[in-house]
């Protein structure tokens, strides 16, 4: 029997080349697939998440409380405060990425401060036109977010976000604005979670401020008109500078309903309208507030001796109080989120009959929640010592 085997070949050489060509055609399309599926899954993350180029770090865009686009990296570890506004809030909510200081810890403030935080270093910020920041140092410590927090009013919305920019082009560092109204506080909290990584943390804080000032507000309003008290704020030199009612940093007076008498324009920035003795004896304040940062003590102790003030009806009736200050300003100075707990020592300070508040267990579950210490009773009378 003969074979062909010039037949056969050519047959089995047609059948190679077609089985080849179907090989070629499966892999192409299963390549064409992988590309798809892959186009698909990164595609989707580049919504949430880009990649820096030079640093490999994963970065996001976020819009600022100033309604400013900027690019942060996602997972963040430091954090440095440009103002002073700000740091009581990080310290609360993220202390251990906190970076450094504004101003240097005084001594009475670091007995509330852990050991990390007393030893953080002291940079310097920018407080109104006044620049203390240094710049060669922040630029050694490269932090990985700076924030900007000032009161956000629509006025001033535009300015603070032309400062976070000119930050941001001094430090080469993302710097992002936040809200110090005190009414935003829950919002800054649960947008600072969400940015820092810490959400549950920051809803835990948000949600114990929302409770508490609508409790204190609940209480507020049920006050009669002609129950409402007269309050002078006074500030600087020998007391003779004050913040009206519409200033930022007399919220906590008016959030509890005290009647502001001082008849001065607000000024923006650190606040402060310069007023005269002969002012101050015209509105005959029922309660005079003396702010713990500028003056003290030392303004308490002239203001109860002094002549002029003794013919006042709130030293009169020894009505004077200094605003708490520890481990940051529970009234003002700078404004912060110890209002929360300042505005319950304010209203019942100024009307007990209606604010029924137990300041010592009020004053340790605060403590407690934000700043993690637990309070004895007699560190609670030297936070409120000639408070109440």
């Amino acid at each position: 029997m003969e074979i062909n085997l010039t037949s056969s070949l050519k047959g089995g050489t047609r059948m190679l080349k077609i089985c080849f060509k179907r090989s070629i055609f499966k892999r192409v399309i299963s390549l064409i697939c992988l590309c798809i599926m892959t186009f698909m899954v990164t595609g989707c993350g580049s919504q949430t998440a880009t990649t820096s180029g030079n640093s490999g770090l994963n970065t996001r865009v976020i819009t600022d409380m100033a309604g400013r686009k900027v690019e942060i990296p996602t997972k963040i570890n430091t954090v440095y405060c440009a103002v002073p506004t700000c740091e009581a809030m990080i310290y609360s909510l993220a202390p251990e990425k906190m970076a450094a200081w504004v101003n240097a810890p005084t001594d009475d403030l670091k007995k509330y401060l852990s050991d990390r935080a007393k030893a953080l270093p002291v940079l310097g910020g920018w407080m109104g036109e006044k620049c203390t920041a240094n710049l060669e140092e922040i630029a050694k410590l490269a932090p990985d977010l700076i924030i900007f927090m000032t009161d956000l009013d629509p006025v001033n919305k535009v300015s603070a976000g032309q400062t976070a920019d000119s930050i941001m082009g001094q430090t080469k560092r993302p710097v992002i604005v936040i809200d110090s109204i005190f009414s935003s506080t829950p919002e800054v909290y649960r947008n600072m979670g969400d940015i820092l990584g810490v959400p549950d943390r920051a809803e835990k804080l948000a949600t114990y401020s929302e409770k508490k000032m609508a409790t204190i507000s609940d209480m507020v309003v049920k006050i009669p008109e002609d129950k409402l008290v007269s309050v002078y704020y006074a500030e600087g030199t020998a007391g003779l500078a004050t913040d009206p009612a519409d200033s930022h940093h007399a919220e906590v007076l008016k959030f509890v309903r005290g009647k502001n008498v001082a008849d001065v324009p607000a000024k923006g920035g650190q606040g402060m309208s310069a007023v005269s003795m002969e002012q101050v004896l015209s509105w005959n304040p029922d309660i005079v507030l003396i702010s713990s940062s500028t003056g003290g003590f030392k303004n308490y102790q002239s203001i109860l001796s002094d002549v002029s003030w003794g013919k006042i009806d709130a030293v009169k009736n020894k009505k004077v109080y200094i605003t708490p200050s520890l481990p940051f300003g529970w009234f003002d100075r700078p404004p912060n989120i110890m209002r929360v707990i300042g505005i319950e020592w304010l209203g019942n300070v100024l009307y007990p009959e209606y604010v029924k508040v137990d300041l010592n267990k009020e004053t340790k579950e605060y403590f407690s929640l934000f700043f993690n210490m637990d309070l004895t009773d007699i560190q609670v009378n030297e936070l409120l010592k000639n408070a109440v």
